[in-house]
């Protein structure tokens, strides 16, 4: 005899295949494979009732172990693939992809912070975090604006119980109620709730582009609200754009060195190259046109296709302003050499220095006349989430095109869609940025002096943690003139050196991980920004009201760090 093993089909094909009759074993269930087997015996019309038994039975033995067998080999293959996702398989792009600022330290920080918020008793010898490592102002205390936060609240509200309130003068300021139906009315009567323009409410770039306009002191009408994308916070639009420059494996940006990790980190992802340019600390982290030069020629003999150049303009870590000498050179300088200029301009507000000025890329190209010869290519960026305003957790920016063609931007706008928009309230966080109370108006004057005081705090602690970090043996830090970091270097003690190459990290990270453990000081090592070979430090942020003490817990702290590894 032999054994068919098939599919159950018609019962009419039955008849042709068989002459055993129907048996109790002809179907076999196994529910824990939930396998299904017809098992039937071809044999001679001669065969004998006994034989059939004997074959019968023997069918249904086979019939087991297939299914058994078949179970077996379903469930060891379904663990031994069950992941698909590992870290063998991920990117190998995004596992190299660093992005310092949340590392390492960060991540120890917020370990730390659980392990002091249990009531059990713990080792440490603080009872809080000082987060300084990232520049999130309202985290450490950093009072809101109230007249945006007015406006934001009636946005949230339905009407009825927001600007429809038969109350609601009692409650806002008439210039927040007006300026909140503005916006709903841009909104088309949606609130913030519902999808925008993948670009943005068009109300709201329009005011990006009278702002604009206004800080550059540039034609009425020349900014065109179709060339501004609002994005979630100003990284998206960086992103955007050094997506769209990253054609292939050989294209490259210029950035800063030290930079902000935002650069390094997603030209990793994308597969482009880092080609960096070194600040000059001696000089503030000055910025020698020489030195672009260098890096740039250097890359073109190594095959790279320089795509675009990045300026951080107030400078992340390094807290520089730039001269709008610099800036025009560095314009002319891309101008020149048909690269697409990045300009990172999100601290624009934060200008401390008696003299100093931000000056943008797009007034300097503007006052050199490149604009109007359409001889340059600039894309500038600003957000909510520094300055004053300091709204992080909104996710407010944008990003206004200079020089790009229609048909890039249209490959953008695909690239925006394909998310379908900003979040809206972002997107409003920008407009009430952009255009605040107008002169006259109730909330004018209140709202002009807290952003002076915000500001005038903000300036205070760039001096006492500059200065007071540059007065400690043993570290040396430029003056803090923009932006919210001071970039202090660290002169390292031998044992330090070698305790962190057996541990397999940078110096500066050993003394950031041994500086939080014993104080509580959250800051981020300078080598995850980049820095020349040699050199150590970190960055910091002077936004927090502990900002003395900070100062002087990292004093006490780096005398005892440095006998600790003297040797």
């Amino acid at each position: 005899f032999f054994l068919i093993i098939e599919v159950p089909s018609d019962p009419a094909h039955r008849s042709h295949r068989s002459t055993i009759p129907p048996d109790p074993t002809d179907h076999i269930d196994t529910p824990s494979a939930k396998i299904k087997i017809k098992m039937k015996m071809v044999a001679s019309s001669r065969q004998t009732t006994r034989t059939r038994r004997w074959k019968t039975h023997a069918a249904f033995t086979v019939a087991i172990m297939f299914s058994l067998t078949r179970a077996a080999f379903a469930s060891t293959a379904a663990v031994a693939g069950r992941k698909r996702l590992t870290i063998d398989t991920i990117s190998n792009n995004l596992k190299t992809m660093e992005y310092a600022v949340r590392g390492k330290i960060a991540i120890e920080a917020d370990r730390i912070t659980q392990e002091l918020s249990k009531k059990t008793k713990h080792s440490f010898p603080f009872d809080h975090i000082v987060f300084t490592n990232i520049g999130n102002p309202h985290a450490v205390a950093q009072k809101a604006i109230t007249w945006p936060r007015q406006v934001m609240s009636l946005l949230q509200l339905p009407d009825p119980i927001g600007i429809d309130h038969p109350n609601v003068s009692k409650m806002y300021p008439e210039d927040a109620i007006q300026r909140a139906r503005e916006m709903k009315a841009s909104l088309g009567g949606h609130g913030i709730g519902a999808y925008t323009h993948s670009k943005g409410v068009r109300q709201f770039r329009e005011d990006v582009a009278r702002f604009i306009e206004h800080r550059d002191g540039a034609e009425p009408g020349s900014v065109d609200a179709e060339n501004i994308f609002l994005t979630s916070g100003a990284s998206e639009a960086i992103s955007m754009l050094m997506t769209a420059l990253i054609k292939d494996s050989s294209c490259g940006i210029m950035i800063p060195i030290p930079q902000y990790p935002l650069y390094s980190a997603t030209l990793d992802l994308l597969g482009g190259h880092k080609v960096g340019y070194y600040l000059n600390e001696n000089s503030g982290w000055g910025l020698n046109m020489k030195e672009l030069e260098r890096s740039l020629a250097d890359a073109k003999a190594k095959g790279i296709n320089v795509a675009g150049l990045a300026i951080i303009n107030p400078g992340n870590p390094t807290g520089q302003v730039l001269s709008r000498e610099q800036v025009k050179d560095i314009v002319l300088f891309c101008a020149e050499h048909n690269l697409v200029l990045l300009s990172d301009e999100v601290y624009q507000e934060n200008v401390y220095r008696e003299g100093d000025e931000f000056f943008s890329a797009r007034r300097a190209a503007d006052e050199l006349g490149l604009i109007k010869d359409d001889a340059i290519q600039l894309c500038s960026f600003h957000s909510v989430s520094k300055g004053v305003t300091g709204e992080c957790g909104q996710r407010g920016g944008y990003v206004e095109m200079v020089g790009i063609d229609n048909d890039v931007i249209d490959i953008l706008y695909k690239l925006a869609a394909s998310k379908l928009c900003s979040n809206a309230s972002g997107q409003a966080m920008v407009s009430l940025m952009c255009r605040g109370p107008s002169q006259g108006d109730v909330s004018y004057e209140s709202h002009k002096k807290e952003k002076r005081i915000l500001f005038e705090g903000l300036r205070e602690r760039a001096n006492l943690v500059s200065k007071g970090l540059d007065s400690i043996p043993g570290m040396s830090c430029q003056p803090a003139t923009g932006a919210m970091y001071a970039f202090p270097s660290v002169d390292m003690p031998p044992g330090a050196i070698k305790a962190s190459e057996e541990l397999g990290f940078s110096p500066d990270t050993l003394y950031s991980l041994d500086l939080l453990q014993s104080t509580g000081i959250c800051v981020v090592p300078a080598s995850g920004f980049g820095q020349k070979k040699g050199r150590f430090g970190f960055r910091t942020t002077f936004l927090s009201l502990e900002s003395k003490s900070v100062v002087e817990k990292i004093r006490d702290h780096y005398a005892s760090f440095c006998a600790k590894y003297a040797s």
